[in-house]
């Protein structure tokens, strides 16, 4: 392992700290973006996400980006990053000016000529790609850098996941899914433990398909909320036994 693998290895592990606050998911990117061009030792670190239609927007930026890049789509296909987002394959260009992508060059330092643009996943679908160019110290990106990067893209779907989790049971379902699900029902079915789990239960999955998760996604987060249920059931009996 050379000197750069060490390097990177040992300022991936500072991922670890990463904690997904109480804030928007922008704004949570927005952190993410400052800590991977720390991590990669670049200028400039944005972040797409893919909206309804398939098209990118920026939604977290570190270093320099204009007000226009801001406001730009990108359609699914176009240009570095629409293409990175359909192939859903990372890319590494050493030299932006010497490759097929010419045209979509922004900057004209040197310094800039390379860039980075993997793909962010989550269970196989790609929801955005993360964007890097700028070397402070270096000429040329490596394979190494290209690795971290699809290190940190992956735990970025991670934190995605997390938010859309956390947006979801923040809903309606977690405050009335009771209430409201009872409209018109006697208050004794609202005492059937039975009834109640089948209540949630089809909200939970109206909620999270509403939020853009597939079967396999939900299935994961019912077992999750299950083994959560089942460590509080424990602890509680412990509780029982001790008093």
């Amino acid at each position: 392992m050379n000197a750069h693998e060490e390097s990177l290895l040992s300022r991936l592990s500072s991922l670890t700290n990463f904690q997904s606050s109480d804030l928007s998911l922008n704004d949570n990117l927005q952190r993410l973006s400052s800590m991977v061009a720390d991590i990669v030792d670049v200028e400039n670190c944005s972040i797409m996400l893919s909206d309804d239609d398939a098209n990118l927007r920026v939604c977290a930026n570190f270093g320099n980006l204009s007000n226009e890049a801001y406001r730009e789509s990108v359609k699914k296909g176009e240009g570095i990053s629409g293409h990175v987002l359909a192939s859903s394959a990372s890319l590494l260009i050493e030299d932006i000016g010497k490759s097929g992508f010419a045209r979509y060059a922004r900057y004209s330092d040197a310094s800039k000529k390379g860039m980075i643009c993997v793909p962010i996943r989550a269970d196989g679908v790609a929801l955005g790609v993360i964007n890097i160019n700028g070397l402070r110290r270096r000429r040329n990106f490596t394979r190494d850098d290209l690795h971290a990067m699809e290190i940190i893209a992956a735990f970025t779907g991670n934190i995605i996941q997390s938010q859309q989790l956390k947006r979801t049971l923040g809903s309606r379902f977690a405050q009335m899914s009771l209430g409201g699900g009872m409209t018109g029902q006697k208050i004794s079915d609202a005492q059937n433990p039975g009834r109640m789990a089948k209540i949630l239960a089809k909200s939970f999955y109206r909620e999270m398909a509403g939020a853009g998760f597939g079967p396999a996604q939900i299935i994961d987060a019912a077992s999750e909320i299950i083994s959560e249920l089942g460590e509080n059931v424990n602890k509680h009996r412990g509780r029982i036994k001790r008093d």
